[in-house]
C-alpha cells in the first residue's frame, strides 16, 4: 500500500493550552463549520497523542472539530493522577476543556484506551456527548482481551523492573534519540507490516512509535495500571449508555482481540459495528477515507440529515 498522503492545509490551527484541576492541557480547536455545528472530540489513546489524528484533521467540514492530548501524553501534564485515578481525571479533563470551549452537540471520537475515558465523559451529569464512535475499543482490563495477554503481563512487568534502574532507562532514552535512523526504523517498520499485515505508512508507524519513545515513565505505566484495575468497572458501566455508538475495528488488531467486540455487543446491543479488513489498530490511520467517510455518515445519521 502507499504512504498516505495529506494535502497541505491552507491553514494551520494553532496549538493551544488549558489548564484544568492539576493540569496543562496542549489542545488544537478547528471552529471550521461555525457557532453552533456538531464538534467531533478526538481522544487518543494509551501512549499516543493527538497526531495519531492526522487523517482526519482539516475533514468533516460540516463540523467543528477538537483534538487535544490525554494528561501525560504529549505536551499535557500528568499532575497527581495515579493508577487508582487516572482515567477519571481524564474524564473530567474532557468535560472542563469542552466546557471552557461551551461546547454542546458532541460526537465523541475515542481510540483504545480512550474509549475508557470516553465512556466516563459520556455518562457524566451535563455532559454535552450525545453519541460517540469507538475505534478499536477497549472495554475493560486489556488483560482479558488481548489476543497475546499471556505474554504481555511479563513484557509490562519486565518494562516496569527495566525503567527502576538507571542503567536500562539510559538505553532506552539513548534508543528514543536514534530511533530515526533507518538502521533502527526501517526494519522495525518491516517486521511490524510482515507480523500484522498493517497498511499503515512508515512515516505514520515512525509517528505512534515516537510518541511512545517521547512518552514519560510516569504516565506509561500509570496508564496501564489504570486499565488494568479500573478497566472492568468502567466498561460495565457502558451498558447504562443511551446514545448512538459505532464501534470500529480492524480485523487483524494485534492488541484488542476480537472478543472484546463480543463484549461491547453484549453490553450496547444497540451499537453499529464496521470491521476493516487488512487492517490493524489504526484503521484510522490505515484505511482514512473509508473511515472518515463511515464517520461522517454515523454523524449525519445522530443528526437526522442522511438515512
Amino acid at each position: 500500500m502507499q504512504a498516505l498522503q495529506f494535502e497541505r492545509p491552507r491553514e494551520w490551527w494553532p496549538k493551544e493550552r488549558f489548564r484544568t484541576g492539576d493540569v496543562e492541557l496542549e489542545y488544537i480547536c478547528m471552529p471550521q463549520a461555525g457557532k453552533g455545528a456538531r464538534t467531533l472530540v478526538f481522544i487518543n489513546g494509551w501512549c499516543l497523542r493527538h497526531s495519531e489524528w492526522k487523517a482526519q484533521m482539516h475533514r468533516f467540514s460540516d463540523c467543528n472539530l477538537l483534538f487535544f492530548n490525554n494528561r501525560g501524553h504529549g505536551e499535557s501534564g500528568l499532575g497527581c493522577s495515579t493508577p487508582a485515578t487516572y482515567l477519571q481525571d481524564c474524564a473530567g479533563d474532557t468535560l472542563g476543556l469542552m466546557a471552557r470551549l461551551g461546547l454542546e452537540r458532541v460526537t465523541l471520537v475515542v481510540h483504545s484506551m480512550g474509549t475508557l475515558i470516553g465512556a466516563l465523559a459520556s455518562a457524566a451529569d451535563g455532559s454535552p456527548v450525545d453519541s460517540m464512535v469507538m475505534v478499536s475499543p477497549v472495554p475493560g482490563n486489556p488483560m482479558d482481551t488481548l489476543p497475546y495477554g499471556w505474554m504481555f503481563g511479563p513484557f509490562i512487568g519486565a518494562v516496569e523492573r527495566a525503567l527502576g534502574e538507571p542503567q536500562s532507562a539510559e538505553v532506552a532514552r539513548w534508543y528514543a534519540r536514534n530511533f530515526r535512523s533507518g538502521v533502527f526504523m526501517v526494519p522495525s517498520y518491516l517486521y511490524f507490516k510482515a507480523a500484522t499485515f498493517s497498511g499503515v505508512s512508515l512515516d505514520t508507524y515512525r509517528k505512534f512509535v515516537e510518541s511512545v519513545l517521547d512518552m514519560g515513565n510516569g504516565t506509561f505505566l500509570t496508564a496501564f495500571r489504570a486499565m488494568v484495575e479500573n478497566g472492568d468497572e468502567i466498561g460495565k458501566g457502558m451498558r447504562d449508555l443511551r446514545i448512538p455508538v459505532l464501534a470500529v475495528a480492524g480485523n487483524g488488531d494485534f492488541l484488542v482481540g476480537p472478543h472484546a467486540l463480543e463484549i461491547l455487543r453484549g453490553r450496547m446491543p444497540h451499537m453499529e459495528m464496521e470491521i476493516f479488513r487488512s487492517a490493524t489498530h489504526f484503521p484510522h490511520a490505515e484505511r482514512p477515507e473509508e473511515f472518515n467517510k463511515l464517520v461522517g455518515d454515523f454523524v449525519g445519521r445522530v443528526d437526522g440529515s442522511r438515512p
